[in-house]
């Protein structure tokens, strides 16, 4: 709970303009002296269990006794964890819910025929330099800077919303957050938990904004991204990113969690800084709505395979087993020289949530 996500003014505004229930919860099996297990849940007017939309994860904290055994570490662990998954089950569950990458061992949910599956984000730690990034992201950044755009740190919300919409736009998403939300949001953090971070081109237009949670001595999360359609390919985003890891690290966190690597593009453009891959697992409940889920998953994999094969014969591709290993023919390695110039292309301008 080292984040602005575990802070009461996180959680109000949360309530407040998700229209949720904020409901702290505590396990202690063994009483004042044995594990604890405290998480922050959320209720939708149904009394389900439920995630805000794109908010990063729950707040969950395992307190263990001392001891320095691993087998006891795990029994403490089942033992509270499936206290929770019981209220999980007894009141319900709507949609995802994720948890932080604290979380490890998801078994009492998998016990409990909960669909569990593994998502990504990075976490980069402090303290970090530019030369930890690849020299694409380096010189993205510099083209940037000779090109005249400038960072700022608590610009304006109207400027900041300006560059989220963008992105909604063009990869056909949202966040679901308004004007008034923001200035919600804004005053009820203040801008030292809530630090909205934009780029400027040149003659004063918007390029590109960031808005993150910072906690002291706490890893930040990128909340929301986005980047207007004609600053795409200048280097906006990289400088921006630049400068918010400085500015993150000058007010004391102590990382910072980009809160989202599954989607492939997305992981492109993260990766090139240089942090650690993180696993965070989800959890889902059966209900209409994830049956529904498990159906397009179903069908969007038969459509890539489909999809896959065709291109495949069109280019003349096949892979051809040899001593246990599948290689790649040679007529194969234009389109593979297509397609990763594409993604990297792609991990420059994508911004997406989680």
């Amino acid at each position: 709970m080292d984040t602005a996500l575990a802070t009461t003014e996180w959680q109000t505004f949360t309530q407040q303009y998700w229209n949720v229930k904020r409901t702290p919860l505590e396990y202690t099996p063994r009483g004042s002296n044995g594990p604890s297990l405290r998480v922050v849940c959320y209720r939708d007017r149904k009394g389900r269990v439920t995630l805000p939309p794109y908010q990063p994860h729950l707040p969950l904290q395992f307190s263990p006794t001392p001891t320095e055994a691993s087998y006891r570490i795990q029994r403490q662990w089942l033992q509270t964890a499936r206290l929770l998954v019981d209220d999980m089950i007894a009141h319900g569950t709507r949609g995802y819910l994720t948890f932080s990458p604290a979380v490890t061992d998801p078994r009492p949910w998998i016990w409990s025929c909960f669909h569990v599956s593994p998502w990504f984000t990075n976490y980069i730690d402090f303290p970090f330099q530019m030369d930890q990034a690849d020299r694409v992201v380096r010189q993205q950044a510099n083209k940037a800077l000779r090109a005249g755009y400038v960072c700022t740190r608590s610009g304006s919300l109207e400027d900041a919303l300006a560059c989220l919409a963008g992105s909604e736009k063009r990869n056909e998403f949202s966040y679901g957050i308004t004007l008034e939300g923001l200035r919600l949001a804004a005053r009820l953090l203040g801008p030292d938990a809530l630090r909205v971070y934009t780029c400027h081109a040149r003659d004063g237009e918007p390029a590109t904004a960031r808005v993150v949670l910072h906690r002291p001595d706490g890893r930040a999360c990128d909340w929301m991204a986005g980047t207007a359609d004609g600053h795409l390919r200048d280097g906006a985003t990289q400088l921006l990113i630049s400068y918010m890891l400085d500015d993150l690290q000058r007010a004391g966190a102590a990382g910072y969690n980009s809160c989202g690597a599954s989607q492939e593009t997305v992981a492109q453009a993260k990766t090139m800084w240089g942090g650690r891959l993180m696993t965070q697992y989800c959890v889902q409940g059966y209900g209409l709505r994830s049956a529904r889920h498990f159906l397009g998953d179903v069908l969007r994999y038969m459509r890539r395979r489909k999809s896959v094969r065709r291109r495949r014969a069109a280019d003349g591709q096949t892979t051809t087993p040899q001593n246990g290993r599948c290689t790649t023919n040679a007529q194969d390695k234009p389109q593979i020289a297509r397609e990763a110039a594409a993604a990297t292309i792609a991990s420059q301008t994508v911004q997406a949530a989680p």
